[in-house]
């Protein structure tokens, strides 16, 4: 018995002084803040050494994944629109907007388009026949893409090739699997391999204000990477990255 309450004491111990294992916050961004999103967060863990996890995506399918239960304590939308839907549906959920999106014209120099009028043209010539935009369904890229085309007369004729979200929409540009597309200016500008990048008026389609979700609950680690992307440094950075500012 002696031998047994021994044995008790050294596996407490053991266990009070075992170092605590930190769990790394779940964030969900935007596909459009892949560049530009790591940087700054490894910034932030070098200075308060909290692990964050991020998964990127269109912010359609990031509000229905919180609403089937993803664990996200953090989201980085990409328009109000969604982060409305999911503080309507999380009582306590708290947003912010924190950067207005781009949108950018992106196209092969093989096809010859050089701006919106050029691509309009190419169109109707035929020359395009893959038109690359994330799925408007889910994507507020995609959406405001879709308003682009149809001030060109283009809603009904566009040969469109739908991505889950930009960053797939750009991979057909750049991978040849189609001329053109209307994408995010922030990921565009980095695209390389020689394309045509020509950013879009934001006029011409609506305000891709793109707004941050707290969850109830959100732990310090992600109320604190909200307050940096929001605060001087996250501005400073997003609009060196090709973002807008609210």
């Amino acid at each position: 018995m002696i031998r047994f309450f021994l044995l008790l004491l050294c596996v407490s111990v053991s266990a009070l002084s075992a170092p605590r294992v930190s769990l790394a916050v779940p964030v969900a961004a935007a596909a459009d803040l892949r560049l530009a999103l790591p940087p700054l967060v490894r910034a932030h863990e070098a200075r308060g050494g909290q692990r964050f996890n991020l998964s990127f995506g269109s912010s359609g399918q990031m509000v229905q994944q919180v609403l089937n239960g993803a664990p996200f304590q953090l989201l980085l939308l990409a328009d109000a629109s969604h982060a409305d839907r999911l503080v309507s549906a999380r009582p306590g959920a708290v947003r912010r907007p924190y950067a207005l999106g781009r949108l950018a014209l992106v196209a092969t120099r093989a096809s010859g388009v050089k701006d919106l009028a050029s691509l309009r043209a190419a169109i109707l010539a035929g020359r395009v026949r893959h038109l690359a935009i994330a799925n408007p369904n889910h994507a507020p890229y995609g959406a405001a893409a879709l308003a682009v085309l149809a001030g060109l007369g283009l809603a009904d004729t566009a040969p469109l090739v739908l991505g889950e979200n930009v960053s797939q929409a750009l991979s057909f540009v750049t991978s040849g699997a189609a001329e053109a597309g209307l994408v995010a200016l922030p990921l565009a500008r980095y695209a390389g391999g020689g394309l045509i990048v020509v950013p879009v008026p934001p006029a011409l389609h609506p305000p891709l204000v793109q707004t941050l979700v707290l969850m109830p609950g959100a732990s310090p680690a992600a109320r604190g990477l909200a307050d940096r992307l929001t605060g001087p440094k996250g501005r400073a950075a997003l609009l060196k990255a090709g973002f807008g500012l609210p």
